[in-house]
């Protein structure tokens, strides 16, 4: 599914010499986390234990790429792997050691963790059954590729204002969560043309919102017009100041719905008007099958319509794997991956939303074997195959136990009649309110809580009801009220009971016709005075101490590009006021280092070596008239003091004031895309050392992309020659290494010619393109 590119492989190996600097403590340790967390390695609860996120596009994954993870989870991840609800697969409890092996092995079989975290363009989810279910429109499954490789590949991907995620469902029904994503689409047939429903502006967590609907129809081909219009709407809007204020759906809250769908379509417009963004995809490449009779419904029966799911494909069928919790130990993996093998014929693989995997495409007697040995790790009941989170067992951001939860519920069931067990829909449930196991979309949503009483704190779970997803039905759960951890399983068998004598099959009218009974049941759970008598109730599910925030700690998710900009300018000011009360040298000198470096990671540049911070800041500000070119002088300077030739920089105290308050304003100036917008100070071009001026501009504008790394500075060039019309020109200056050789051969692949590549400059180079 992804176009793994040198970048990707250049990325793991930033990884292992990044956590090697981590170990040394040659490294900041925020400045590691910016970069691990937007390569998919989250710090669990426990100090030093991570968590390794992969990318599975769609959940479409081969059998030898199962393999390797199931191998991988066998070494590093104590013999299991955990599905998540975005279609991932996680290596839990990994040492740091761990962490470059696995992303190496990954990377050989297609699999790479790059943007699974921090605030970047997520696993773009897609229908399981895409292609294959009774109700399906049509495979959206090449779309989803489409877009991933398209954005994969695109840097600026990487520092958004927080993440950004996108949705392709294959019908109405919406399995991949459109309806309440930050831009979704839904499978949509018109006069014979295929194209999607598109939605957008919604999403869980803190405020969750169902989206706008954006477009009743939109062509197939265009999707990449609305996945880049949304993305450069929120680079413009999105607040990067406040990480609780900056997903879309709050861009719809400060704007209003009729401005934001407003901005959006202007975006489209600019788009359709200046690049080809056309996608061109095989449609029938995931599909098996091709020669079997298509047919709209087939039965299934009541007891296993949970677990079996028969295909459009007649006498195809996929059968449904839910580990509890998504934990699924290796063992069970091999087992599962040992059948499959075996076939005679070719099968397919989809990781879900819901913690578990398909295996598609089975004939009827292979997929009864199939159940028979999953029997033991997957129940046919809903409320078995419930949703949860990691909760506070390992992440820091966790209140409750939600794992424990879910085990004590299928204890109170276990032994009740399949009437009940069935009664219910699955669960969603969260150990906190930020809703990693979506509780705001499920029928029943459960989500961690914490209530102060005299007698301690008391583990808590606020019920939602009534939540959903679809074309034109996608809706929040109500909240209901509050029950303590340890009389949920309790409140939950007495819903089931209430569900079965109400003679409703449907849980929604279940709801609607017994709302009265069940808040009057919520109620009577919810007055925890009289549960406060009750040791127990002081204790999670599993604690053996009494409910505490302890060791709960900020979470990582939305650690980025701006954290380190902060961290570095904080440092440049500190060291300057340290320097004024000490007049210690080293402190002037820290604060010069640290205010060239504040924001040079905007340009791919993160290094712990002064004298190529210098040269970088030099490429990047001085260069370019941001910075007077007289602080040129001052990084020679410094590097003397460096090397022990020059004893005193105190006389530069006012040059490298000036330095940290230049680049404390090009940082106040950043727009949403991370542009400069600070006046330049010096407009003439200040030369390199061969003394050689640019030539003049004759039919065309030369834009300055030295220092800008690969493939930065092609994505660059590409949103230049979208500005002009075909036939014009544009200049660029290019380094000299792979900018100069990857950058021309790039550009010719888009089909913009390569007028001319002047080579007479000492360093850089002057490429000139016809769009």
């Amino acid at each position: 599914m992804i176009a793994i590119n040198e970048e990707n492989y250049k990325s793991i190996e930033d990884i292992k010499d990044k956590s090697e600097q981590y170990k040394l403590a040659t490294i900041d340790p925020l400045r590691f986390k910016a970069f691990r967390v937007s390569m998919g390695v989250y710090e669990q609860r426990e100090k030093e234990t991570y968590m390794v996120r992969t990318r599975i596009p769609g959940g479409v994954i081969s059998l030898e790429q199962f393999k390797c993870i199931g191998e991988l989870g066998a070494k590093y991840s104590q013999g299991k792997i955990r599905f998540t609800s975005r279609q991932d697969i996680q290596f839990q409890s990994i040492n740091l050691e761990s962490v470059y092996p696995i992303m190496k092995s990954l990377i050989e079989v297609g699999i790479i963790t790059k943007g699974t975290g921090g605030n970047t363009v997520r696993n773009i989810a897609c229908s399981p059954l895409s292609g294959v279910s009774l109700d399906d429109v049509f495979d959206v499954t090449p779309y989803v590729k489409a877009a991933t490789n398209y954005l994969i590949k695109d840097p600026t991907t990487m520092n958004l204002p927080r993440k950004y995620k996108i949705a392709f469902s294959n019908s109405n029904e919406d399995t991949a969560n459109a309806t309440v994503s930050d831009l979704g689409f839904i499978a949509k047939i018109l006069n014979n043309k295929k194209g999607f429903e598109l939605y957008g502006g919604g999403g869980f967590g803190g405020s969750p919102s169902v989206s706008l609907k954006l477009g009743d129809f939109i062509e197939a081909k265009d999707i990449l017009y609305y996945i880049q219009a949304m993305k450069n709407l929120f680079e413009k809007k999105g607040d990067r100041t406040n990480k609780n204020k900056a997903r879309i759906r709050f861009i719809v809250k400060r704007l209003g719905q009729e401005k934001f769908i407003q901005l959006f379509n202007e975006e489209v417009d600019k788009l359709k008007s200046s690049v080809n963004l056309d996608v061109d995809v095989d449609e029938n490449e995931f599909i098996l099958s091709t020669s079997a009779d298509i047919v709209k419904e087939a039965a299934v029966s009541e007891e296993l319509k949970n677990i079996l799911f028969p295909q459009k494909q007649s006498g195809y069928y996929s059968v449904y794997i839910h580990p509890q919790s998504g934990h699924l130990s290796t063992d069970n993996l091999d087992a599962i991956l040992g059948f499959v093998k075996n076939l005679n014929y070719e099968t397919s693989i989809r990781v879900t939303n819901t913690q578990g995997f398909f295996i598609r495409d089975l004939k009827e007697n292979d997929a009864e074997k199939l159940i028979d040995i999953i029997k033991d790790f997957t129940s046919i009941y809903n409320i078995d195959n419930s949703l949860t989170c990691v909760g506070a067992s390992t992440c820091q951001l966790g209140l409750c136990l939600s794992q424990n939860l879910l085990t004590a519920i299928k204890e109170e069931f276990k032994n009740t009649s399949p009437e009940i067990k069935s009664s219910l829909p699955r669960l969603y449930i969260s150990g906190c309110p930020n809703s990693c196991a979506q509780h705001e979309k499920g029928q029943i949503g459960l989500h961690g809580r914490a209530r102060r009483t005299e007698g301690g704190l008391i583990p808590m779970y606020s019920v939602s009801l009534g939540g959903k997803v679809g074309s034109g039905c996608a809706r929040m759960g109500d909240a209901f009220g509050d029950i303590p951890a340890k009389k949920v399983p309790e409140f939950l068998h007495e819903l089931s009971k209430l569900k079965v004598n109400s003679n409703h099959d449907d849980f929604y009218e279940f709801l609607a016709d017994k709302s009265s009974d069940i808040k009057e049941l919520i109620e009577k759970y919810s007055h925890i005075e009289k549960f406060t008598s009750e040791s127990d109730i002081f204790f999670d599910f599993g604690a053996c101490e009494k409910f505490s925030l302890k060791n709960r700690g900020p979470g990582e998710c939305s650690s980025g590009v701006m954290d380190v900009i902060k961290l570095d300018l904080s440092n440049a000011k500190s060291s300057l006021a340290k320097y004024k009360k000490s007049e210690n040298q080293q402190d002037l000198y820290s604060s010069a280092v640290s205010s060239a470096r504040t924001l040079l990671v905007l340009r791919g540049i993160d290094t712990n070596k002064p004298r190529e911070i210098f040269k970088e800041f030099e490429k990047a500000f001085i260069y370019t008239g941001y910075v007077k070119s007289s602080i040129k002088e001052l990084f020679e300077n410094l590097i003397d003091y460096k090397l022990g030739d020059l004893e005193n920089i105190s006389d530069k105290f006012s040059e490298i004031e000036y330095l940290y308050k230049k680049v404390e304003s090009m940082y106040e100036s950043l727009n949403g895309k991370l542009e400069i917008t600070l006046p330049k100070e010096e407009q003439k071009y200040t030369p390199f050392d061969d003394g050689k001026q640019p030539e003049e501009k004759k039919d065309y504008e030369i834009i300055d992309f030295r220092g800008i790394k690969c493939p930065m500075n092609f994505v660059k060039a590409k949103i230049e020659l979208s500005k002009i019309k075909p036939g014009q020109k544009r200049g660029f200056y290019i380094d000299d290494g792979d900018p100069i050789k990857n950058v021309p051969e790039s550009i010719k692949k888009e089909g913009h010619k390569i007028v001319s590549i002047d080579r007479n400059y000492e360093g850089y180079n002057l490429l000139v393109v016809e769009k």
